[in-house]
C-alpha cells in the first residue's frame, strides 16, 4: 500500500537528514547538538560564513525553544496513542460485522485507505476484512506496550525530571512531535493493510512482552539515576554558585556495561514491539532505524 510506503518513507528520511547533519560539522553543531553540548566546539567553516544565503542559514540555526518541551512530545504522543488503540479496540468490539466499515472507529482506515485511494490504488475489501481477524491481535499489544512506554515518559518528563535551561533546534523540536504523532500508526499499519500476515505465536508476544518489561525497568532505573544526579548539581550549584559546576558521571544499573542505557533501552522498547508483532511488521523496522541513529547520534553528542 501508498500508506505503508509513506509511513517507512518518512522514517528513513528522518534518519539520513540525521546522518547528513551528524557528518558535516556545521550542521552538526547547529542543528544536531542540543542541552548542555549546544554551543561547544568549534564555530562553521569560513566557506559556510561566505555563502549568499549565510545570514539565513544563520538565523535557521538560532531558531531554539527550550528543552523542557520535551514534554509536548508526550503529550501529543500519549493522545495519539490512545486514540489509535481506542480504534484497534473497537476493531476488535465489532468483529464479524457485515459491515466493513462498522469494524472500526474510522481513524486508521480512514489515515491508510484515503491515501490509497487519493493516489489510486484503492485496498481490496478482503485485505480491509481480513484485518480483523486474531492476526491484529498482536498488533494491539504492540500498541498497548507502545501506549504504556509514552505515559510513562510523559509522567516522568512532567513529574520527575528537573527543569533546565538547557534549548534545542526547533527542526528537532519539530522531528518529535511528527515521530510522536504517526508511530501510533506504524505500530499497527502493517496488521491492517497485510492480510497475507501469518498468525502471530503466543510465544513470540511474549518474548516482546518481556523484552519491553525489562527495557522499561531498566530505562526507568537509569532515568532516576539521571535525575538524581541532576537534582544534587543543582542543589550544588544553589549552595555555591560558580561559572561551570562539574558534571557528575552515572553509575550503577546498566551504567556500569554502557555509557547512554536509557538509549539503548529506548531502542530495546522498539525492538520488543516488532517482536511482539511476530517479526513481521516491517513498518516497525524502519521505526527502530530511526530510533537507534537517533540516539545514536544523541549518545555520540553527549
Amino acid at each position: 500500500m501508498i500508506a505503508l510506503a509513506l509511513l517507512r518513507g518518512v522514517y528513513a528520511l528522518l534518519a539520513a537528514i540525521a546522518i547528513a547533519f551528524e557528518l558535516v560539522p556545521w550542521t552538526r553543531e547547529a542543528f544536531v547538538k542540543y542541552g548542555r553540548t549546544r554551543g561547544v566546539g568549534s564555530g562553521p567553516p569560513p566557506a559556510w560564513t561566505r555563502l549568499p544565503c549565510a545570514e539565513v542559514v544563520e538565523r535557521f540555526a538560532s531558531a531554539t525553544v527550550p528543552k523542557n518541551l520535551f514534554s509536548q512530545f508526550y503529550w501529543v504522543g500519549a493522545m495519539a496513542a490512545c486514540l489509535v488503540l481506542l480504534d484497534s479496540l473497537l476493531g476488535l468490539w465489532h468483529v464479524g460485522s457485515s459491515n466493513v466499515h462498522d469494524s472500526s472507529f474510522g481513524l486508521v482506515h480512514a489515515f491508510l485507505g484515503h491515501i490509497d485511494t487519493w493516489a489510486g490504488h484503492p485496498a481490496p475489501q478482503a485485505v480491509v476484512r481480513a484485518a480483523m481477524d486474531s492476526r491484529r491481535l498482536a498488533a494491539i499489544a504492540g500498541l498497548s506496550m507502545y501506549t504504556g512506554h509514552v505515559l510513562a515518559r510523559l509522567k516522568e518528563t512532567v513529574c520527575d525530571q528537573p527543569a533546565t535551561q538547557a534549548r534545542m533546534h526547533i527542526g528537532q523540536y519539530a522531528v518529535g512531535m511528527i515521530f510522536y504523532i504517526i508511530t501510533p500508526v506504524a505500530v499497527v499499519a502493517d496488521a491492517y493493510c497485510k492480510h497475507l500476515w501469518r498468525p502471530v505465536s503466543l510465544w513470540m508476544i511474549m518474548a516482546g512482552t518481556s523484552l519491553f518489561v525489562y527495557a522499561s525497568v531498566h530505562q526507568w532505573r537509569c532515568h532516576h539515576i539521571l535525575f538524581r544526579l541532576r537534582r544534587q548539581q543543582l542543589a550544588r550549584v544553589s549552595r555555591q554558585p560558580q561559572p561551570a559546576a562539574a558534571y557528575a558521571l552515572p553509575s550503577s544499573d546498566l551504567f556500569d556495561y554502557v555509557s547512554s542505557p536509557h538509549y539503548l533501552c529506548e531502542v530495546l522498547v522498539y525492538v520488543s514491539l516488532w517482536i511482539a508483532t511476530g517479526c513481521q511488521a516491517q513498518t516497525l523496522l524502519w521505526v527502530v532505524l530511526w530510533t537507534a541513529v537517533n540516539l545514536g547520534i544523541t549518545a555520540r553528542e553527549s
